[in-house]
């Protein structure tokens, strides 16, 4: 499990289980090393999405760390709409994919494996409420995304308990603003966590949720 933390400090870089989230909304710079990934901001800004400053935003981080760690970039979403985040994907699907850059298609309630364009990412995002997101459909469609070989991420991840539901769930990685509030603390709570979750056996699906 790799956890890509959405604080940037230098020195989270030291330990091999911890990267970066980077968005469009940041303004420090992105320290090359670890593995990262770049996030879109629509949870941030949900009714809106600027493929320009999206697009600049990216290049600028590869030109600071690195294309060779980069994980994924995560398509445009319409959170909680799964809908609106499949006609959203299909708007800029050429454009992302032209990138040539592994791409993350993100999970919203009520989506099944049907609505998952396998054929044009390399990952699944998992998002969408917290119920659905830990929940059994949710859970199918990582099985899913596992099977066909695809890198598997969860959004929103702040506690020991999500992070063994992410785990159990089978993500590769994961996300969340857990460094962001006192991020001496919470730096060596967090590895704890990590480190422990490596030695326990699986979480049953039905206590997921």
């Amino acid at each position: 499990m790799i956890y890509l933390s959405g604080a940037i400090r230098e020195k989270f870089g030291a330990y091999p289980e911890i990267g970066w989230m980077a968005t469009p909304d940041m303004g420090n710079r992105l320290p090359a090393g670890p593995f990262w990934a770049f996030d879109n901001a629509c949870f941030a800004h949900p009714g809106e999405f600027d493929w320009d400053r999206w697009e600049r935003a990216l290049r600028r981080r590869i030109a600071e760390a690195g294309a060779d760690r980069l994980l994924f970039v995560v398509a445009p979403d319409v959170p909680f709409d799964a809908e609106g985040t499949v006609k959203r994907f299909a708007q800029y699907r050429d454009r992302l994919k032209a990138l040539g850059l592994p791409l993350a298609f993100v999970t919203q309630d009520g989506m099944g494996t049907e609505d998952i364009p396998w054929g044009d990412v390399d990952a699944v995002f998992v998002g969408g409420s917290t119920a659905w997101k830990t929940g059994h459909e949710s859970a199918a469609i990582v099985t899913s995304a596992r099977e066909r070989g695809k890198w598997v991420h969860m959004g929103r991840v702040n506690s020991l308990k999500r992070l063994r539901v992410a785990v159990s769930m089978g993500c590769h990685s994961a996300d969340g603003t857990f460094l962001k509030y006192g991020p001496d603390t919470n730096l060596a709570r967090l590895l704890g966590w990590l480190r422990s979750i490596a030695t326990e056996p699986p979480m049953r699906l039905e206590t997921v949720a």
